[in-house]
């Protein structure tokens, strides 16, 4: 015992007198613990370089057509006369609220309804001053109503009348906003211009884009069929002076009467029939000869396409 004591003893003393003896004397041990460790990594490096994460991820995008909407008219307003919240308005603001807007934005207008969860930005809270991207008046909010928020949930409600987004934007203010801030009368001015209020308009139908195809298809096979039946008949009227003529001022015949079947200008006048040729030739399937026809010859041709288109 007493031995060891004096072995520890002089080790301590050989350490403070030679620090660097303290690393000499650990070193192997270091030495066998990075082997160790070094054997262990190449020995599972298989692995480790293992991607964890599934190479294909699964195509998730919905590809959705447009929808059909039928044309409507949109009633005219006057912004001024409906720039206070009158309690009929109040009462028609609340019900389109509850009907359209409290699933997101909560019966209390302070968002988090049901509808919410997961929607980032959140659904605005209209209790809070804070945030606002279009504005608090009553016409930043009809803005909103009219376009929609990009980046976020909030669509455009441009499906509402004129007068039910103003009603809409009444009941939020009133309701939800403390001291909501009030437009001024250029403010309101600039809103009757930007989205034509006191006009009203009227709005065409949107149909499908594979229904607008069918519809370009059918029609590129009616003119199609209607070149091919032309061109049959001008070859079969031989014995026709205007047809020959025909035959003889064009060198494609079929770029020269589908030129004919796309406009409907020429139809006009004779004057028009001559603008429209010599205008375009060499570009519509004439060719020059037409600058050396006769008045006749022009009244012929005119009359005959005229009854072949």
């Amino acid at each position: 015992m007493e031995e060891i004591k004096k072995i520890i003893s002089e080790f301590i003393e050989k350490v403070k007198e030679n620090p660097g003896t303290l690393f000499g004397f650990l070193y192997p041990y270091f030495l066998v613990i990075i082997i160790i460790i070094g054997l262990y990594y190449v020995a599972n490096i298989g692995n480790v370089a293992i991607n964890k994460t599934p190479a294909f991820v699964s195509d998730t995008t919905l590809i959705a057509d447009l929808p059909v909407v039928p044309a409507r008219t949109v009633p005219p307003v006057d912004i001024f006369k409906m720039k206070e919240a009158t309690p009929e308005l109040i009462q028609k603001g609340k019900e389109l609220y509850v009907k359209t807007c409290a699933a997101c934005h909560n019966e209390s207008g302070a968002g988090g309804g049901p509808a919410s969860v997961g929607l980032n930005p959140a659904p605005r809270n209209f209790t809070s001053p804070d945030g606002w991207i279009n504005g608090r008046t009553l016409s930043r909010i009809y803005t909103t109503l009219e376009e929609g928020i990009q980046s976020s949930a909030m669509i455009s409600y441009n499906f509402l009348t004129p007068e039910e987004r103003i009603a809409l934007a009444h009941y939020i203010r009133t309701e939800f906003m403390k001291d909501p801030p009030k437009d001024t009368d250029d403010d309101l001015k600039a809103l009757n211009q930007l989205y034509n209020l006191s006009a009203g308009m009227k709005i065409p139908a949107q149909i499908s884009v594979a229904a607008a195809m069918e519809i370009i298809a059918n029609e590129a096979n009616q003119k199609e069929k209607k070149l091919s039946a032309t061109i049959s008949k001008i070859e079969n009227d031989r014995n026709n002076s205007s047809a020959r003529l025909f035959n003889y001022i064009s060198d494609n015949k079929k770029l020269a009467i589908s030129s004919l079947i796309n406009a409907e200008s020429w139809r006009i006048s004779e004057n028009k029939l001559m603008d429209f040729l010599t205008l375009n030739v060499n570009q519509n399937g004439f060719n020059g000869r037409i600058f050396n026809l006769s008045d006749s010859e022009w009244n012929g041709l005119y009359i005959y396409l005229k009854q072949v288109l």
